[in-house]
């Protein structure tokens, strides 16, 4: 009897507390922290003035707080506690889904545009460079972890795993 009421208890207190950890977005694979960073490396690169710095970071987070009002977890959540599964309404939202990706990345790219045109001719050459060797295997990887991945892997025993 006792093992069935902890078990029942933990199995609520488990199912309560789902939603809280899938509500609240974090800088995860799924956040938009690291796809900034991931924009900013290159970036960090071109010795920008403070001016500059201030006028990409001012554009990055109008695009963040954009791209956060077009997000409706909501309606995926809503199809999926629904009793019967709803075609119709799994395709609008597929749809729609797709319709946003389309204008995000319309939005991306005008975001790019925009920094772009605050850098100098000599910046955007040096950036157009950067991409190139990036590109082709040459550069540095834009992102952090990647060479910190390739240390780790170096200083691994040749045994290990």
């Amino acid at each position: 009897m006792k093992t069935n009421t902890l078990i029942l208890t933990l199995s609520t207190v488990l199912l309560l507390s789902s939603p809280l950890a899938l509500a609240h977005p974090g800088k995860g694979w799924q956040g938009e922290g690291q796809r900034h960073e991931r924009t900013m490396l290159p970036l960090k690169q071109l010795d920008l003035s403070a001016e500059q710095r201030a006028q990409i970071q001012s554009l990055m987070q109008q695009h963040r707080e954009a791209r956060q009002q077009q997000r409706n977890p909501e309606a995926m959540q809503q199809l999926l506690d629904a009793p019967q599964f709803d075609e119709l309404a799994a395709q609008q939202l597929l749809a729609q889904r797709a319709e946003q990706r389309e204008q995000h990345q319309l939005a991306r790219l005008k975001l790019q545009h925009q920094i772009h045109q605050i850098l100098t001719p000599e910046q955007r050459q040096q950036l157009a460079e950067l991409r190139s060797q990036r590109q082709s295997g040459e550069g540095k990887p834009w992102r952090q972890h990647s060479g910190e991945r390739k240390e780790r892997k170096a200083r691994q025993p040749a045994n290990a795993g």
